[in-house]
């Protein structure tokens, strides 16, 4: 099998596995706080190598999590294609600044992402949360608290995985 393409399915697994955990690993009641591994594993790759896993990725994902969550069909994908061309546009800035810095950096965008799930962009319940509403504040503070915690062993978790078994050209 070429390298490229044994690097390729071995990135999109990790991917997979992270929309996997995502979806079914997680209690109901946990689910408003709960990191979204998979944005967290599509920084990582960006990061690591930004020619294998882009945009595109991004979008595909990001709608993949948007059909299981039953939410905005594209929501995520934008969301995600957001998020990622950030990283990919302050790739060099963000890759050499210490684990610390990627966390603090990474609890703001996980904080706005948050956010715009309290928009009711199709105006269809008036009982949904808004930017007002001190338990979606919280929520998304802790969501982006732990999302932030997490980044430094998933980085480490994946770092190891792509030297030991993703080969770089």
């Amino acid at each position: 099998m070429n390298r490229d393409v044994k690097n390729q399915i071995l990135i999109f697994l990790t991917l997979f596995i992270a929309l996997y955990i995502d979806s079914y690993l997680f209690l109901s009641n946990l689910q408003t706080i709960k990191p979204t591994l998979v944005l967290l594993t599509l920084i990582y790759w960006n990061m690591a190598l930004p020619d294998r896993v882009g945009i595109t990725a991004s979008l595909s994902f990001g709608i993949f999590v948007d059909l299981i969550e039953g939410s905005l069909l594209g929501l995520h994908g934008l969301l995600f294609v957001l998020i990622t061309y950030i990283c990919q546009r302050f790739f060099y800035q963000f890759r050499v600044s210490p684990l610390w810095q990627q966390s603090f950096i990474l609890f703001f965008l996980f904080l706005l992402y948050k956010q715009v799930f309290a928009l009711d962009f199709i105006d269809t319940n008036e009982d949904l949360t808004n930017l007002s509403d001190r338990l979606f504040i919280m929520n998304s503070f802790l969501y982006a608290l732990f999302s932030a915690l997490i980044w430094s062993p998933l980085l480490l978790i994946l770092r190891y995985f792509r030297r030991r078994w993703v080969k770089h050209n």
